[in-house]
């Protein structure tokens, strides 16, 4: 669609067929305010007001403000095309995500037309959840406002590392009164405030300064401030962030985006809380952008002594023990151990060994913190010993990547001097920074800073809003585990699950590199020799078998997500109680085995007709998805794909049937070309509900890596294998055999 004029514009942006009056009064509150602060100036900005309704209701105008309907924002849907528009579901959930979608297409196009001065939006959970992702796509310096219910609350998945603002609403947003006019009269002077008073930077006056980023907490503030006002003084632009796990990720995105031309990388404490589990924690793809990128960098270990964690009453009971340091009543930090330290030297020197540009670990062999100090809570010289000894064990260090171990504590003005010295060296032979400092400053005032939001695998993103059952660490988790997994498939990476009847098995196939693992009873069965149908029969209950598995499984994987099979149509569980157990375990999420899709014929009709159907395997995943958990279910048709869907599934295997091969496979079973053909057709009846939605293949005759080449190649959008049987039933028959004979061909002349 065309967006209204060629005028600077702002878009007061809300579902106006449930809060038409409340964003016509915003509306005004802009505009009012805008033509105050901008009276004296010949720039007028024009105020026009976008509907993002989800609902059936209509609306074609509000007042006198230029408008733009709920149906010329659909047209800018990436799915919508002039033969075949887009239409909204029923499922709200699903209609706010293509919604959002939409409404970002619609602004990244203004903002490409250089026409967007700024966007304001107001809403409750769902309004905000529907406008935050595309806000967040808007560079850095847009203004970008929401009124919310929920400003509040748990915002970072709202916010994410943009410089959204969200203002809080107090009261709900549901006509005007005495408390909402304030408040949303508050709301657009401050936008117009923001508006108007955007620096604006002239072309001739583009600051050629070389920016670099530096990660700091309080434990490693004196570092970071000396080491800031000696870049200062040789003439770079510097950047701190403050290592809270959000704070890392915002460094690095900013890398990605070409705006940090440079990293000192003193404080890496996020790594710490990643590995142990506390609450600030980085990503696994954390210093990945700065390797890419391949920019001068400079790595140290700062706060690498402690995890961070809440209230002291929220730490972990088997933590409880250790040593631990009120740093106030909403922040606890316990001391890392020296295994542990051994773990984040394992974890950084993974990621550095790929490097192939400059870089320079600097390591204080006195202590990373101020807290880690003769005298100070932290002091541990085992501890500190064990990481940097570690790390410069690991590390392969030549010409262009260098550690230095260094007498100092890291708050020691003489170590500040080494950090420095170190970045220096680097950027004296790094090519092109003047120029590419230029371009991504032009780059921030002219858009192309929207690459900064996340990328991967092109899905419906939602907020934890949509998910109203789930616990804000369970679905933050989750939504991390589903960005890791669309990089990869954007990366061509296949994503490989793998069922575990036994903690060997688990644990090797984490060793293998596997992205998910599944644990159900069938994998007791299978591993004790019996084929894997014995888990539908009535030999056991399926639901206690992996409650009991999980003591077995759960403790030797260290990283990978583990999930359950439930059996849905359990008759003696109340299943959202029982979805309460295995998340509190420790489980990631969900699949649907046993399950009745295995059965054809007449048993499986009756089935349905008494109540034992698919349909409740159906139901459990849904409470699962909307618990925030990690749903991975199987589906034998496009139909049943179609269901799965609806219900929220996050990934759908699509299951041929029981695996052949070995001495306890099925013998019959469809051919690997009708796998093709029936692998594609569920992964099309899936994307035509989500686009989004990850696809796996499973079962049958792809019993082994060649047979899942062969279906992966022939089909598209299919992303991955999921195997069970084929990774440890018959991996252990040929192994164990081959072995055997091995020992019997030993001749004893």
């Amino acid at each position: 669609m065309e967006i209204p004029g060629n005028t600077l514009q702002v878009f007061c942006i809300g579902t106006a067929d449930t809060k038409l009056e409340e964003l016509r009064f915003l509306s005004q509150s802009v505009r009012f305010n805008l033509n105050c602060f901008a009276a004296n100036s010949s720039s007028k900005v024009q105020v026009t007001v976008v509907d993002v309704s989800t609902g059936q209701k209509e609306i074609d105008s509000c007042g006198d403000f230029k408008f733009v309907s709920r149906k010329d924002i659909l047209s800018c849907h990436p799915y919508s095309g002039e033969n075949s528009p887009i239409f909204l579901p029923d499922d709200r959930g699903k209609a706010i995500g293509i919604m959002s979608k939409a409404i970002e297409n619609f602004l990244q196009k203004a903002l490409k037309d250089h026409i967007l001065a700024g966007a304001i939006g107001l809403g409750g959970s769902g309004g905000t959840s529907l406008l935050s992702s595309a806000f967040r796509s808007l560079p850095i310096g847009m203004p970008k406002v929401i009124v919310s219910t929920v400003a509040t609350g748990q915002t970072e998945p709202y916010i994410g590392t943009s410089d959204l603002v969200l203002f809080p609403s107090v009261v709900d947003i549901c006509g005007i009164n005495n408390v909402s006019r304030t408040i949303l009269s508050n709301a657009g002077a401050a936008f117009a405030g923001l508006v108007i008073g955007r620096p604006k930077v002239a072309s001739s006056n583009k600051t050629e300064k070389f920016t670099v980023g530096i990660t700091m907490f309080g434990v490693t503030t004196p570092c970071v401030n000396a080491t800031k006002e000696r870049l200062l003084k040789e003439g770079y632009e510097i950047l701190v962030f403050h290592a809270t796990g959000v704070g890392g990720r915002a460094m690095e995105e900013l890398v990605r985006a070409g705006l940090i031309q440079g990293v000192l990388d003193i404080t890496t404490t996020e790594v710490a809380d990643h590995i142990v589990g506390g609450v600030m924690a980085c990503e696994t793809s954390r210093f990945d952008a700065l390797i890419e990128k391949k920019i001068p960098l400079v790595l140290s270990v700062g706060a690498l002594d402690m995890v961070n964690f809440g209230a002291i009453n929220t730490i972990p009971s088997n933590f409880q023990h250790r040593n631990i340091y009120k740093h106030n009543d909403q922040v606890s930090l316990m001391r890392t151990t020296a295994d542990e330290n051994k773990k984040f030297a394992a974890f950084i020197a993974n990621k550095i060994n790929k490097s192939s540009s400059k870089i320079c670990v600097c390591l204080p062999e006195k202590g990373v913190s101020a807290l880690d100090a003769p005298g100070k809570p932290f002091y541990d010289r085992e501890a500190t010993s064990a990481l940097v000894n570690e790390l410069q064990s690991l590390i392969e260090t030549n010409e262009d990547r260098k550690v230095k171990v260094l007498p100092y504590g890291i708050n020691d003005p003489e170590f500040v001097n080494e950090l420095v010295d170190s970045f220096m060296e680097i950027c004296k032979n790094h090519k092109g920074t003047s120029d590419q400092s230029v371009e991504t400053h032009h780059d921030l005032q002219e858009g192309s800073a929207s690459k900064m939001s996340t990328s991967g695998y092109d899905t419906i993103s939602y907020s934890l809003s949509d998910f109203p059952d789930a616990k804000p660490e369970t679905f933050q988790r989750t939504q991390s585990i589903l960005q890791q997994l669309r990089d990869q498939i954007k990366a061509g990476k296949p994503i490989i699950g793998a069922g575990a009847g036994t903690g060997i098995s688990a644990k090797f196939e984490e060793a293998g590199g596997v992205d998910l693992i599944v644990i159900y009873n069938s994998g007791r069965f299978r591993m004790a020799g019996r084929g894997s149908l014995a888990g539908l029969l009535p030999f056991a209950d399926a639901n206690a078998v992996v409650i009991d598995m999980a003591n077995e499984v759960l403790p030797v994987v260290k990283k990978v997500p583990v999930l359950a099979g439930v059996c849905g149509t359990d008759p003696f569980r109340k299943m959202e109680y029982f979805l309460r157990q295995l998340e509190s375990i420790g489980f990631y999420g969900v699949q649907n085995f046993p399950t009745v899709g295995l059965f054809d014929g007449n048993f499986r009709q009756n089935l349905e007709e008494t109540g034992m159907g698919y349909s409740l395997e159906v139901a459990m995943i849904h409470k699962a998805y909307k618990m925030g958990l990690l749903t991975t279910p199987y589906a034998f048709n496009p139909e049943e794909a179609v269901e799965m869907a609806k219900a929220g599934a996050d990934i759908i295997v699509a299951h041929m049937g029981l695996t052949t091969s070995g001495s306890i496979g099925a013998k019959t079973a469809i051919t690997i070309e009708e796998s093709v053909v029936r692998v594609q057709a569920i992964a099309d009846a899936a994307h035509a509900i989500n686009p989004g939605a990850i696809v796996l293949c499973h079962g049958g005759p792809i019993s082994g890596p060649k047979e899942a080449e062969f279906v992966l190649k022939r089909t598209n959008e299919v992303h991955g294998f999921y195997g069970a049987s084929s990774m440890e039933r018959l991996p252990v028959e040929q192994a164990i055999t081959a072995t055997v004979q091995q020992y019997k061909s030993i001749s004893l002349k």
